[in-house]
């Protein structure tokens, strides 16, 4: 006999926003479950995601998914958290170590971008699909303030080298076309392919984008 899969508990809201745990054996527990709901976005999309199904990926009852996560909703929040928070970490870690000169930098900031995005490419159109809240996305904003502070802390010893009129104007502008043109590419790859592998496009946007920081006005 078959016996439903247990409702939301009734004090759950799925608005309240998700708290990651701070105990390491919780986090582990944490990390399958976000990877199983992964596993279900990239294999079977957004509408096929639901709690009862992540939850039997990670080998776990519905009832202790309800108990971190209120819903569908918050689930697919906490995935899109995590990514975020990989791709900062990533790119933040390849500015810190970028080669010492201007276009060291600017090469850095597009190859990690890609080498990010490339990991994370079949969850962003799911990810995106599946977002139904319109909150403002705070942590991308936060993600995308503290990227820009680091590539410019990162360009502040070539500075001199930038002939535009305002050069932290350039800066600018180098840093939301590469963070811009990448999330574009992820996610448009799957209906308006370009033809170039992530490696191959983060030369390009890089060589692209370090002409325009040199050249003279």
């Amino acid at each position: 006999m078959r016996h439903a899969a247990p409702s939301r508990p009734p004090d759950a809201d799925p608005s309240a926003g998700f708290r990651p745990p701070q105990q390491a054996r919780s986090r582990a527990a944490l990390q399958r479950l976000l990877a199983s709901a992964e596993h279900v976005l990239i294999n079977d999309g957004p509408d096929e995601l639901t709690i009862a199904r992540v939850a039997e990926h990670a080998g776990v009852s519905v009832g202790g998914v309800y108990r971190r996560f209120a819903g569908k909703e918050q689930l697919i929040d906490a995935v899109r958290q995590a990514l975020v928070e990989r791709l900062e970490q990533s790119v933040a870690a390849a500015l810190e170590n970028a080669e010492p000169s201007l276009e060291g930098v600017v090469n850095a900031l597009a190859t990690a971008l890609s080498e990010a995005l490339n990991e994370i490419a079949r969850l962003i159109p799911a990810i995106l699909a599946g977002g139904h809240r319109a909150d403002p996305p705070e942590q991308g904003l936060r993600t995308l303030i503290s990227l820009r502070r680091r590539f410019f802390d990162a360009a502040a010893p070539y500075r001199e080298q930038i002939p535009h009129p305002d050069p932290d104007a350039a800066l600018d502008m180098t840093f939301r076309t590469v963070i811009g043109a990448g999330a574009h590419r992820a996610a448009t790859s799957p209906w308006l392919p370009d033809g170039l592998t992530w490696q191959q496009w983060a030369r390009e946007i890089a060589d692209m984008t370090a002409a325009y920081l040199v050249t003279e006005r």
